[in-house]
């Protein structure tokens, strides 16, 4: 429901420096508890560890709560801008068909807010940069439309696309102006973006044969990252927002399939998973100016869905490396890979923000 590699060697980078070099730790080196405990803010994430989806958190230094326990099950969605919320997606099934169901979760505590009615189709939404809407999928209306939520119960959709083959994967830019998303009305899934507010013409960024998807802006707005089989393997790409410089963010350092790109904070740095043909996959970065990527994880175990800390100076990750599926920090040159949760049941779908 949710969103959630050609092998290559290390070439002495796994981890973004050799292991001899000077005062640079290897990656099976953990972090300490007194590094942890200086990283910032908070990391939700979805466990499956009570026989079902639930929403759980952790701090860096590994201090666990559970979020929701609904019957249905629950996955994370984005933290409003201020940290205080957190969307989730309630999946059930009801009257012999599945639903979605979004709901906004005070972190404080207390009982979650349903925005709608449950619908086949509520997912993937992005928040506008006050906390105050958000844009969602929905077939309220149609087959799959982007719509505008205000943040209360049983909200009115304003739809923002109209398109009847159907538009996905919204994301507002970070001015809170515009839209990005996937609309499939021109045969194949091609990038869009729309004006926040509905009104006026899209304006269509990608314009290739094959399937364009997964948009999502950097945190300046200068860039939008896609991903796209149109060399007939999936690859990241960059382009502006009005269409301009197209180009793979690996450049000539292609390792397996991409997918799974994330901005760091400051927009300089994209890391993303490339998937190897045994099933594995390693988690790489590239910088937006060009060069080549560096590998932060060594593809000998299947390491995916990394998320930012809020400073840029680590990330979390999702591996199957000690047997289950489980969330493990690294620091943003690759080293420092520490086990984060333990207990049984997979642990997915990390999202990594500062509550303010």
């Amino acid at each position: 429901m949710l969103g959630l590699l050609g092998a290559v060697g290390c070439e002495g980078r796994c981890g973004g420096a050799s292991a001899t070099a000077p005062g640079v730790p290897s990656p099976s080196q953990s972090l300490s508890e007194a590094e942890r405990r200086a990283l910032p803010g908070t990391i939700v994430f979805l466990s499956e560890r009570a026989g079902q989806k639930d929403v759980w958190r952790v701090t860096p230094a590994g201090e666990e709560t559970q979020v929701t326990s609904a019957p249905e099950d629950e996955y994370p969605g984005p933290p409003s801008p201020d940290g205080r919320t957190l969307l989730v997606v309630a999946s059930g099934e009801a009257n012999g068909g599945v639903f979605q169901q979004l709901r906004a979760q005070p972190l404080s505590g207390g009982a979650a807010v349903a925005l709608h009615p449950p619908r086949p189709r509520a997912r993937n939404a992005s928040w506008g940069p006050d906390g105050k809407w958000l844009v969602t999928e929905s077939d309220a209306q149609g087959f799959s439309d982007v719509v505008r939520l205000p943040l209360v119960a049983n909200a009115v959709d304003t739809p923002v696309t109209h398109v009847k083959q159907g538009c996905f994967e919204p994301a507002v830019s970070p001015d809170g102006t515009e839209v990005a998303c996937v609309c499939s009305g021109e045969g194949d899934p091609e990038v869009y973006v729309y004006r926040a507010d509905g009104t006026g013409e899209p304006r269509r960024i990608t314009t290739f044969y094959m399937e364009d998807r997964s948009p999502q802006w950097s945190p300046d707005g200068r860039w939008l990252a896609f991903v796209s089989n149109r060399e007939r393997r999936e690859r990241v790409y960059l382009v502006r927002p009005d269409g301009s410089d197209v180009r793979a963010l690996s450049g000539e350092g292609f390792a397996g399939d991409e997918r799974e790109a994330a901005f760091s904070p400051d927009g300089q740095r994209v890391a993303y998973v490339a998937r190897l043909e045994d099933g594995k996959s390693r988690i790489w970065v590239a910088t937006v100016a060009g060069g080549a990527p560096v590998a932060l994880t060594d593809g000998t175990h299947r390491d995916d869905m990394p998320a930012w800390s809020p400073d840029g100076k680590a990330l979390v990750f999702v591996s199957e490396r000690d047997g289950d599926t489980d969330l493990y920090l690294m620091r943003a040159d690759g080293t420092g890979q520490t086990r984060l949760t333990t207990a049984k049941g997979a642990d997915w779908l990390p999202r990594w923000f500062v509550p303010r």
